[in-house]
């Protein structure tokens, strides 16, 4: 059976003359001096590209070139690779970064938990304007668009692996992606290369080594050459992306609406009435690139179609709530969809003193009260009296006390009052009403109570805000 990686190595050049044509056209000559850091796991590909940097080192077309191992421990054999990265770098006097990690074994998997793990040791290691290189080739790029495939992904992640992108405070670059997996066999076999084999290659029950074990091979039997083919057609996929994307983001521009009178400060959100004038199609293509805007993964076809059936599409007197990840949960409130992040920590307070006179920010959890003198002219000054003040939330207050705000008529429930300035039902339990006595002050950055509106230039503002 023949196999992908068997492809006609010798028509691919692979050279430390090849990569520094890469590198000048992707890097355009900030290379040669900046530092470069190999992401080092002791593999054939990471061995090649690391051989190919120093070469380039050696014949002084670059400066600066270092590695860096992951030790996610998850392998009997990690000391012996991490042992391994030390040899060949001393052999090859490279300074080498060795960074242990603790994996967080919950939520999208074991794989994605030692990803996530590793680029954030590329990001704590990677200097101000350095760059990461990674010896990703092309078949990885095969088996990334099937992956991606098979899950249900959309136009962008047909596209596959990135060649180049921001990372941290630097960039992260992959010289090799375009290469197919033979050259750099032929090349370790030219000049007797010494590499690991990582044992968890061979586990069919990871999906990509299954691709490459079984799936890919079975292709490339039937159909020889159908990766590189594949590479191709997702590189002109992105290509058309490209366009698409300019048009989406004008889409998604016009459906944006901001409501800091919510309390969300200057959250992005979606007007669903502008949304539901686009036809389907650029509405998912909106909505998708909205939550990759907020720092969500671009959901798969099957969960953007859920997210249009239980929120978006919902009936229209329910408040739908979906968790779209481990850390986002998506909302739908009053005709406007919204993100929230499941890591923010509100404070659920008992009934306390504020001496706001001493404490002019009282930290309540991710979010903080402060207090500070009112701009003058502002309108909504408060008169503080001078002395320590109640802080209370909802639950402390008698459900059927009403209060009269100043400057809107009538005496109101708690709960009328927080429908009517349209306060986030999530944010309602923890908000921090200001009291004096059992006579209610202010609700912080929302109302200003009858008989504490401030008459003078001596009023204070109060905010309840995220720290800035």
């Amino acid at each position: 059976m023949s196999s992908v990686t068997t492809s006609h190595p010798a028509h691919h050049p692979l050279s430390s003359e090849w990569v520094l044509s890469r590198l000048s056209s992707r890097l355009q000559g900030s290379f040669r001096e900046c530092a470069l850091t190999v992401a080092f796991s002791g593999g054939v590909d990471s061995t090649v590209l690391l051989h190919l940097l120093t070469r380039l080192r050696d014949q002084g077309f670059v400066s600066d070139v270092r590695a860096v191992h992951v030790h996610h421990g998850l392998s009997e054999f990690a000391d012996h690779w991490a042992q391994h990265c030390r040899s060949i770098c001393d052999q090859w006097d490279v300074p080498l970064i060795v960074a242990k990690v603790a994996l967080k074994k919950e939520g999208n998997g074991l794989e994605q938990a030692a990803r996530d793990a590793r680029y954030q040791v590329f990001v704590d290691v990677l200097p101000a304007g350095g760059c990461l290189l990674q010896g990703h080739h092309r078949d990885d790029q095969a088996e990334t668009i099937l992956l991606r495939l098979f899950r249900g992904t959309g136009m962008d992640g047909i596209q596959g692996i990135p060649e180049c992108r921001a990372l941290g405070e630097g960039t992260l670059f992959r010289p090799l992606l375009n290469v197919p997996r033979a050259a750099f066999d032929a090349y370790v076999a030219v000049n007797e290369l010494k590499h690991i084999e990582d044992d968890s290659n061979t586990d069919e029950q990871f999906s990509r080594n299954f691709l490459r074990q079984r799936l890919i091979p079975m292709v490339e039997e039937r159909w020889p050459g159908a990766s590189g083919r594949l590479v191709e057609f997702a590189g002109e996929v992105g290509q058309l992306n490209e366009r698409l994307l300019l048009d989406t983001k004008f889409q998604l521009e016009k459906c944006l609406g901001y409501r800091p009178e919510w309390l969300l400060e200057k959250r992005p959100l979606i007007r669903l009435d502008s949304l539901r004038q686009l036809e389907g199609y650029s509405q998912r293509l909106v909505v998708r690139e909205w939550l990759k805007m907020q720092g969500c993964q671009p959901p798969s076809r099957d969960a953007l179609e859920q997210i249009f059936r239980e929120v978006i599409d919902a009936r229209i007197d329910a408040e739908p709530r979906i968790k779209i990840s481990d850390d986002f949960v998506l909302s739908r409130y009053q005709e406007m969809l919204v993100v929230m992040d499941e890591n923010t920590k509100l404070l659920p307070f008992a009934p306390m003193l504020w001496d706001w006179q001493k404490d002019a920010v009282l930290n309540l959890g991710d979010r903080s009260l402060f207090c500070y003198k009112a701009s003058a002219g502002s309108g909504k000054a408060i008169y503080l009296p001078q002395k320590p003040l109640l802080l209370k939330r909802r639950c402390h207050i008698p459900s059927d006390a009403k209060f009269a705000i100043s400057g809107r008529k009538g005496r109101k429930t708690l709960k009328k009052w927080l429908q009517e300035y349209k306060v986030a039902p999530w944010l309602r339990e923890y908000f921090p009403f200001i009291f004096d006595g059992d006579q209610m002050v202010a609700a912080p950055g929302l109302w200003v109570c009858e008989g504490y509106l401030s008459a003078s230039d001596d009023g204070f503002s109060c905010r309840w805000q995220t720290y800035v």
